[in-house]
């Protein structure tokens, strides 16, 4: 898997949440692969007349230091932990186009968003 400049660390895990790959932070972490995987399985049971197509592509859970950014692909999903950065304006970003999930782990609540 390539290395994003502020990655932090990643999974990928087959459909049936089997981790394949990991790496840095989050590297043999089968806890997270586990919760992850139930994040990915509600997704695909949200109902129809609720949500019509509601199968996503991407899920990015975004704290304030960090971001978790889950992406299904290829019968695999991708998980990378990516640093967000502070620019010069005080202003809290990630240098993947908002499709991460940033977390602070003092307990600050995450802000989710699921991309179709």
């Amino acid at each position: 898997m390539n290395r994003l400049s502020n990655q932090i660390g990643y999974l990928v895990l087959k459909e049936d949440g089997a981790v394949l790959e990991s790496g840095g932070e989050l590297e043999n972490d089968e806890r997270r692969a586990n919760i992850f995987q139930g994040l990915v399985n509600i997704t695909e049971n949200v109902d129809e007349n609720f949500m019509p197509n509601s199968g996503c592509e991407r899920i990015s859970i975004v704290y304030e230091d960090h971001s978790y950014n889950i992406c299904m692909s290829n019968r695999r999903i991708f998980i990378v932990k990516l640093r967000n950065t502070v620019s010069h304006v005080g202003i809290i970003n990630n240098s993947n186009n908002g499709n991460v999930f940033s977390s602070s782990e003092n307990g600050a609540a995450p802000t989710t968003t699921l991309l179709t």
